[in-house]
């Protein structure tokens, strides 16, 4: 791999991140959620009801994705979606099974983020999370 390819930020992002998915996944495995899942349903669960199109601003996803996500939490009955005013929207929400699902699982993602902490360091991850706050405001799109 060229030196370019090395430093590329985005290559590099990308499988930081896909390491962190998986070992929070492996955590987070007996309640049946991906860590996707999870964060989609807590973010949710702070925002409900609301449009699929914020829900992807915040989470820094485009809607496509989002919407996928979405159809496989609705099939398992944790998400339901119900026109807005405006019957072109949808506002979104858990169900009571969604609420219950994130209650069961916040104690996996606990242990996984714990253990992520005594590998990373508290204040390294601090450092690295303002860091990392600092990118996204700079680069969301104008």
């Amino acid at each position: 791999m060229s030196n370019a390819l090395e430093a590329c930020a985005c290559m590099n992002i990308r499988k930081t991140a896909r390491l962190i998915a998986q070992f929070y996944d492996q955590r987070l495995q007996p309640s049946g959620l991906r860590t996707t899942q999870f964060t989609l349903l807590a973010t949710l669960g702070h925002l409900a009801p609301v449009t699929i199109t914020n829900l992807a601003e915040h989470m820094g996803m485009d809607r496509t994705t989002l919407t996928r996500n979405i159809r496989l939490l609705e099939q398992k009955g944790l998400i339901e979606g119900r026109p807005a005013e405006d019957a072109r929207v949808r506002m979104l929400s858990l169900t009571q099974e969604g609420k219950i699902s994130i209650d069961e699982t916040r104690p996996y993602w606990e242990v996984a983020q714990s253990a992520f902490l005594d590998k990373f360091g508290r204040r390294r991850w601090q450092n690295l999370r303002g860091e990392l706050s600092e990118v996204s405001r700079i680069m969301v799109p104008e």
